[in-house]
């Protein structure tokens, strides 16, 4: 497998978690919920969902998304997410000042073309999907009128859990991670919720279950990842086989990077080809996306060459100048994306299919079956 760099995940965003604090509650009113400015840039200890949420099956139908808005908001995201995906590298930390931009222009949009029940039950789920952790922000503090004592213990909780999070991340780092480190800090976030919770006094209690309104176990929410972004316009296809994200709604995308010298990338060619053969008539596409790392897989003729000796029966683009590359924000050869149907990523699986004997094709076909099924239940 290689790679163009190697960044770690473990920092303090995925640390901040996404658990639920099990209250239930009627809809809130308008007047029942904090007045939301929205989480400053600097914010770093909790989790920006606000544009997952709005990506999510679940989220949407909450919001009352149907027919003409769900192509609406398909084109919001899009344009939203074609920034995200330039930035994926990097880790969320150093995202937030744009992810907070982000945030409002979603806010505003949905606002005004869905209106108020809808802006305010995406917050719900914000809230709720923050867990905990929305009690740092400076409204809800307002909202629930926290004293300096109860603002303090939750300023305690939070640290806790990130002192130990930063731990494991260094440990991460330094290229030997620590198991009972992770354990530990899995614990602590655990029961911060929990604790977050029995902060409040039953008025500040009830008024915050009613200000989450109908709970959602948001971590089961499907359909978080962004818009795929679409390919590159001029970009050259082998025997001219062009084709577009826009042409591929409706279908499931296995769209693949490689680069032909990859000997990892190889390993799977034989299953993109029976995947071309066995699934095109259930709905399902394949691209492939030749990013060069040598200069030979820059050689168009090459790379053209090669695809017709592998008996590519898919379209492949060249891309020569790694525009698609830095778009989806890829990393290794071979990756596999799997897009649904409405253009959405939803999953993808990132080295050889078989390596050590793992069964990547088995997990790949199952999310095919999975989204072919769930295009049968789910509004287009």
């Amino acid at each position: 497998m290689r790679t163009t760099t190697t960044l770690s995940r473990l920092t303090r965003w995925l640390m901040a978690g996404c658990f639920l604090i099990g209250l239930l509650g009627l809809h809130a009113r308008s007047a029942d919920l904090p007045d939301f400015r929205g989480l400053p840039a600097a914010e770093t200890r909790v989790s920006r969902m606000l544009v997952k949420l709005a990506r999510s099956i679940e989220g949407q139908r909450e919001m009352g998304v149907e027919g003409t808005n769900s192509v609406w908001i398909d084109g919001l995201l899009r344009g939203l997410d074609a920034e995200w995906s330039t930035n994926r590298p990097t880790v969320e930390v150093e995202q937030h000042p744009w992810m907070a931009r982000q945030e409002t222009r979603l806010a505003e949009a949905i606002g005004a073309r869905l209106g108020e029940p809808a802006l305010r039950r995406l917050r719900q789920l914000e809230l709720q999907a923050q867990g905990g952790r929305a009690l740092l922000r400076e409204e809800v503090a307002e909202f629930l009128a926290l004293d300096a004592g109860q603002r303090l213990k939750v300023e305690a909780l939070a640290a806790q859990t990130d002192r130990i999070a930063d731990l494991a991340a260094q440990t991460a780092k330094a290229g030997s991670p620590d198991a009972a480190l992770f354990a530990s800090w899995q614990r602590w976030r655990a029961a911060e919720d929990g604790s977050a919770l029995r902060i409040l006094n039953p008025g500040q209690a009830a008024r915050w279950r009613e200000a989450l309104g109908r709970k959602m176990d948001t971590t089961r929410f499907q359909r978080m990842n962004p818009m795929a972004p679409e390919f590159p316009a001029g970009a050259l296809w082998v025997d001219g086989k062009a084709t577009s994200m826009a042409a591929l709604r409706g279908k499931v995308v296995l769209v693949h990077f490689y680069a032909f010298q990859c000997h990892n990338c190889q390993a799977n060619f034989r299953t993109y080809n029976r995947w071309q053969k066995t699934l095109r008539d259930q709905g399902v596409e394949m691209v492939g996306i030749q990013t060069p790392e040598t200069e030979a897989e820059r050689d168009a003729a090459r790379v053209t060459e090669a695809a017709h000796q592998c008996e590519f029966g898919f379209p492949v683009m060249l891309d020569l100048d790694n525009q698609a590359w830095k778009a989806w924000g890829n990393s290794v050869w071979p990756t596999i994306y799997i897009v649904d149907q409405r253009g959405y990523v939803r999953t993808w699986w990132v080295g050889e299919l078989y390596w050590q004997g793992a069964r990547g094709d088995q997990s790949v076909e199952g999310w095919v079956r999975r989204l072919l099924a769930e295009a049968k239940t789910t509004p287009p």
